[in-house]
């Protein structure tokens, strides 16, 4: 059995202070990439085509349902918000209507996903959206919209508008901890070193299906408990999958 004692504590990437919360448009895109990163982006975007996931969501254009299924998606199953979210939009199809909806109303149809209190989320922000006359484009501009945080905003900005844009949570985050050998006791919203090489590898463009590639392999293939490194297209570099193949 696969455990953590397996995984490498020594991070590849020196922390450095200068490094800063990502809330502007600036990205380093300055930054070389190495051998191991080029091959890690090549590899995961390949095997995410091949192997893409199918959501109501990732079929949308609309900015506004984007942004919703990823506030309905924070510690829910896609699997379980995919027929609330069909639902949700049978209702209520657009951020003017949705706005104007009972909390009650809306809080009967997300229930299936608990915390039932992103009903007045969802009602709030549709209301700031109609008022802005759209989905803020910024990190900043979607960062102060009520009950969306750091990786719902970067996620959306990715996705929605296709920019290149870090995003990064506690599932993604084991891909990339694993994969280059970084420390996983940091919680991931704080963790420098995490982030820092997020932002270096997060392809130019395509940023969406990038996204999708590395939340599918994380949710199917780089798994807490068990992982499935044998079928797993990054097993060859990756520090964890090494470390436990010198193990045994």
């Amino acid at each position: 059995m696969l455990t953590s004692d397996c995984i490498s504590r020594s991070s590849t990437i020196p922390r450095s202070a200068s490094v800063k919360w990502f809330t502007s448009d600036a990205y380093r895109a300055d930054v070389p990439r190495s051998d191991q990163e080029r091959r890690f982006v090549r590899r995961l975007l390949r095997w995410g085509r091949e192997n893409r996931r199918s959501f109501p969501w990732r079929d949308e254009v609309d900015p506004f349902r984007i942004l919703v299924a990823e506030i309905l998606l924070q510690r829910s199953r896609g699997t379980t918000v995919a027929p609330v979210y069909r639902e949700l939009w049978r209702r209520w199809p657009d951020a003017a209507s949705l706005s104007r909806a009972r909390a009650d109303s809306i809080r009967s149809v997300i229930r299936p996903l608990g915390l039932v209190r992103r009903a007045e989320t969802l009602k709030k922000v549709a209301g700031e959206v109609v008022t802005l006359g759209g989905v803020p484009t910024t990190l900043q501009g979607l960062l102060e919209l009520s009950g969306v945080g750091r990786y719902a905003a970067s996620a959306t900005r990715a996705v929605a508008f296709e920019r290149r844009q870090a995003t990064v949570d506690g599932v993604t985050a084991r891909v990339y901890r694993r994969y280059f050998g970084l420390d996983d006791t940091v919680p991931a919203s704080a963790d420098v070193d995490l982030w820092t090489v997020v932002e270096t590898v997060t392809p130019r463009t395509g940023v969406r299906e990038w996204n999708w590639s590395v939340l599918d392999l994380a949710a199917t293939v780089c798994l807490p408990g068990r992982p499935r490194c044998e079928v797993c297209p990054l097993a060859s570099d990756c520090r964890w999958s090494v470390d436990v193949r010198a193990s045994v």
